[in-house]
């Protein structure tokens, strides 16, 4: 915004923003009465936090600030909605639940921003306080046997933030793997032949040792059956020559060299942010960083360990 006083926020103007942003993402599962829930309860919601952070007296935020808060409420709104839908909660008892949400991060973020934590923070201690509230709701209507525990669990089960953010990604492999030239596809196509005479455990070496469109690629042709025959012969001999440029060269891993990389970069990085950057990873992943604040190890392969420290190391500012 142009202007940073708290009175020039147009509340209403952003709210229906919001809301318009939202009614393109609904997913297309989603059908048409709820999809109108979902845009309508977004407005109203946002509309309403911005009412109150313009009206309040002696407030500490700017409309910079104040469009933040908003903003935050619809992204959660909008998720938790579609969970909830999903879930198949009785429409009686959306609303009430998504309020508890909506208030909880007005109050957490609205303190966290007066309080000038960093961004990336406030993104982790929004997104903790939304999960432990939605938590309490379901739970709550479940012991007034409102819900049954099936619905419950599948109510708890539901993330559509997490579903979003896995397509972002998978979008944006489609689109690299589509602008890989003819010739890279044909070399890793020619090194799935060689591969599929590899053990299990060189294999999964030489798979890490790719970006993840490139082990997409690979991985597809592993699987593809007589894959020997749908490629030129000629095309495919030519590619053995040139293997040893694809290929990484051999590395020898070792599971403590790793793990005294990873303890380092944990130890000497803010918590809050490592957290962040591995939030999505597998369970094992997770286990793995976090097993460094207790210096607990947690056993995986070492090329893996290996693979862990290298991307923390190059994600942590």
């Amino acid at each position: 915004m142009a202007e940073t006083d708290l009175k020039n926020f147009d509340y209403e103007a952003f709210a229906k923003d919001l809301s318009s942003q939202a009614s393109q993402v609904i997913p297309a599962d989603i059908k048409k009465p709820d999809r109108e829930f979902v845009v309508e309860i977004i407005y109203r919601f946002c509309k309403m936090a911005g009412d109150a952070l313009v009206k309040e007296e002696n407030s500490k935020l700017n409309a910079q600030e104040a469009s933040l808060v908003t903003q935050f409420i619809g992204e959660w709104i909008f998720h938790k909605s579609i969970d909830i839908i999903r879930a198949e909660i009785d429409p009686k008892f959306r609303e009430g639940i998504l309020q508890k949400i909506a208030f909880t991060v007005f109050d957490i973020a609205k303190k966290a921003i007066e309080n000038k934590i960093p961004q990336e923070q406030l993104i982790n201690l929004v997104e903790a306080h939304v999960k432990k509230c939605f938590q309490k709701a379901i739970s709550d209507l479940k012991e007034k046997g409102n819900i049954t525990e099936q619905t419950s669990s599948n109510a708890l089960a539901q993330s559509n933030i997490d579903n979003m953010a896995k397509e972002q990604v998978e979008e944006e492999t489609t689109a690299e793997i589509a602008s890989m030239s003819d010739s890279k596809i044909i070399k890793l196509a020619s090194l799935a032949i060689l591969m599929k005479n590899f053990s299990s455990e060189k294999t999964k070496n030489i798979l890490m040792k790719f970006n993840k469109p490139e082990r997409d690629v690979l991985i597809k042709y592993l699987k593809m059956p007589d894959l020997e025959k749908k490629l030129d012969l000629k095309a495919t001999m030519k590619c053995f020559d040139e293997i040893k440029n694809t290929l990484p060269e051999a590395v020898v891993v070792s599971y403590d060299k790793a793990f005294k990389k990873l303890y380092k970069i944990v130890k000497n990085s803010d918590k809050n942010e490592i957290l962040s950057i591995i939030r999505n990873e597998r369970p094992t992943v997770i286990e793995f960083v976090l097993s460094c604040y207790d210096k607990k190890r947690c056993k995986i392969p070492a090329y893996v360990a290996d693979v862990i420290s290298k991307y923390l190391e190059e994600n942590v500012s």
